[in-house]
């Protein structure tokens, strides 16, 4: 493979077909944010919630959490590498975590509020590098 083809794969993005604020690369917002239900965690505690080991066929974002599932190596829970950003008031940032749960598919963290979505985006791509998730391999 050339350097110019090698290059050009690499910067590839995988997963174009997901919204950007479902990525971490902007906020959701107030009113998209009271559309989805989340829960409050803490970064470091998240791996300890009991989440389902089935999806709920019956949960309001069953195809969401489906999605989330082939995402997360066919396992509930959080989804390695997949930060969100959300503004649940006026007057902060938090960074959360998508999770495989048909009822509740994102964590916020209590312990990632920010001032500004910069910083929370900033934070975001942090974890995300920390921590990647399922790797696209092609």
């Amino acid at each position: 493979m050339t350097e110019d083809k090698k290059n050009k794969h690499e910067g590839k993005d995988h997963y174009w077909w997901i919204h950007p604020k479902l990525r971490g690369g902007q906020a959701l917002e107030k009113n998209f944010a009271d559309s989805m239900k989340w829960q409050w965690s803490n970064s470091e505690e998240i791996n300890k919630i009991e989440f389902p080991p089935l999806i709920d066929e019956d949960g309001p974002y069953s195809e969401f959490a489906k999605l989330l599932y082939k995402l997360n190596s066919y396992k509930t829970g959080p989804v390695k590498g997949w930060y969100v950003v959300v503004r649940p008031n006026n007057k902060e940032y938090v960074v959360g975590q998508l999770c495989v749960d048909s009822n509740i598919p994102v964590c916020l963290f209590e312990n990632e509020k920010f001032q500004t979505e910069n910083e929370a985006k900033s934070r975001a791509a942090k974890l995300r590098a920390l921590y990647p998730g399922l790797m696209h391999v092609s």
